[in-house]
């Protein structure tokens, strides 16, 4: 396992990723993200999560969440597409296996799934999940893991172990947690070395272990973003990170089913970490910027209007806008 300086041959297999901008797709063809998570006390979430993955380029992003929330969610944004499938456990019109099979019905439509935020810890819901988490992988479908749906991986590590398509996305306090259900005694000063062993522990499953900088391993390499954020840590930006990296997933998928002629070069093994690099280096980016403007009052939601503008600066190319005159 070795620490990858990121050279600008990565940087140009994430653009690679990338669909070029063209008249000839049709709708949904650069990505269809579904975020599975939304209860009575968290709404804030699954709308930061879903609506970044539109903000950078998603065709589609769909909520899967409790009614009430999906009436708050609803009220967020028209471009999001709510369903109210989840229940808690005082909830007694529906069984776990009716909702399961339900959201199962979304998922040939869908390219990733982002499973946990604003999920909460209710036995009905983690249940729901755990058992949507098992249809997705049915499908080979790639899933990013995050907030209570890491609580769930913490007390059932199996049902993600040896996924290669799942991404774990853990702050510091869910990083030890997890280290400590996996039997690996965590160190602050071998900590860049820790994101690889918890990876290896999950059988190559990819953590993006997020802080001070950020430590991306699928247990054979590791990759560190550093890149300058703001100084204001809001509650959300965690949320942002999860959709930016399931839209890069997404436009991973566009690319091995040759969306747009390429040389496929770029193995999907190689995928999760160039996705998560690109998320994790724009959140910083996106954070950075808001915080210019807005200094201390700076909120999670002034970050998503500076992933357009970012993301250019970071990412885009002439080449990936079709020039015919029509954008």
């Amino acid at each position: 396992m070795t620490q990858t300086m990121v050279t600008m041959a990565v940087i140009d297999k994430i653009r690679q990723l990338i669909p070029p901008l063209s008249s000839g797709y049709h709708k949904g063809q650069a990505g269809r993200v579904c975020v599975v998570g939304g209860s009575d006390e968290y709404t804030g979430a699954p709308y930061f999560s879903s609506f970044s993955a539109l903000k950078l380029g998603a065709d589609m992003a769909f909520v899967v969440c409790q009614p009430t929330a999906a009436v708050a969610i609803k009220s967020y944004t028209p471009d999001l597409m709510v369903h109210p499938y989840l229940r808690r456990s005082d909830d007694t019109d529906k069984t776990s296996e009716e909702i399961i099979n339900n959201v199962a019905k979304l998922l040939p439509r869908l390219h990733v799934m982002v499973i946990g935020p604003g999920l909460s810890r209710d036995n009905m819901m983690l249940e729901c999940a755990k058992g949507i988490i098992a249809k997705a992988k049915e499908k080979d479908l790639p899933l990013v893991i995050d907030a209570d749906g890491l609580y769930l991986i913490q007390n059932h590590p199996e049902i993600i172990k040896g996924y290669p398509n799942a991404i774990l996305t853990p702050n510091v306090a869910e990083f030890k947690r997890l280290c400590e259900e996996m039997k690996i005694n965590f160190e602050d000063n071998h900590k860049d070395k820790m994101a690889g062993l918890l990876s290896q522990a999950f059988d190559g499953v990819t953590i993006v272990q997020k802080g001070q900088y950020d430590l991306i391993s699928n247990g054979n390499e590791v990759f560190k973003v550093d890149n300058e954020g703001g100084l204001k840590r809001c509650g959300g930006q965690g949320d942002i990170l999860t959709g930016l990296i399931a839209t890069f997933m997404a436009w991973g998928s566009a690319y091995h089913n040759k969306l747009w002629q390429h040389d496929n070069l770029i193995s999907p093994s190689e995928v999760p970490m160039l996705a998560s690099y690109a998320a994790c280096t724009l959140t910083r980016e996106c954070s950075r910027s808001a915080f210019k403007k807005f200094g201390r009052s700076v909120q999670t939601s002034d970050m998503i209007n500076e992933i357009g503008p970012s993301f250019k600066k970071l990412y885009e190319r002439s080449e990936l806008v079709e020039n015919d005159n029509k954008l």
